[in-house]
């Protein structure tokens, strides 16, 4: 193979355009298109080019694999960090379990169907007062004070 035919096989492993490729190797463009064409057909140029995508393969997969190391290592930083926010650091625990394969189960997919009637009058108490705590907790959290003329905290349950 010749040095010209070389670089066209370099060049057409960074952009698989076979006319681009001879652009670059120094081909003419009047016949790049079927020089191009030409070269992609010979043997010993389609086993250099291959050979020249996988050492790309390669070094991508190796770029990919240090970047992923890094990315868990920063994670685990931001974990072990006392001075980071407690979301911050849940995030960071549950991105590195997300990526060893060790979904988090989130709220969102835990549902849990409730008859009422199955309850004892204990139970269903500590359900009501549950929701109201938890109506109270949002309202005291959020910036408005609510629906002006209603009174949240004096919500009446009929039990019969």
């Amino acid at each position: 193979m010749n040095p010209r035919q070389e670089l066209f096989c370099f060049e057409y492993a960074h952009s698989l355009n076979a006319t681009d490729a001879a652009l670059q190797a120094g081909y003419s463009p009047d016949s790049a298109y079927a020089i191009g064409a030409e070269n992609l057909r010979k043997p010993q140029i389609q086993t250099r080019i291959t050979e020249l995508l996988d050492e790309r393969r390669a070094e991508q997969q190796r770029r990919f694999i240090n970047a992923a190391d890094r990315a868990i290592q920063t994670l685990m930083e931001v974990m072990a960090d006392s001075t980071a926010t407690p979301s911050a650091r849940v995030s960071a625990a549950t991105a590195i379990l997300d990526r060893g394969g060790h979904s988090v189960v989130t709220k969102s997919l835990v549902k849990a169907e409730v008859n009422v009637n199955e309850l004892t009058t204990e139970q269903r108490a500590d359900r009501i007062a549950f929701l109201l705590d938890q109506a109270r907790a949002r309202r005291i959290g959020s910036d408005t004070s609510g629906d002006p003329g209603t009174d949240n905290d004096n919500l009446a349950c009929d039990s019969s």
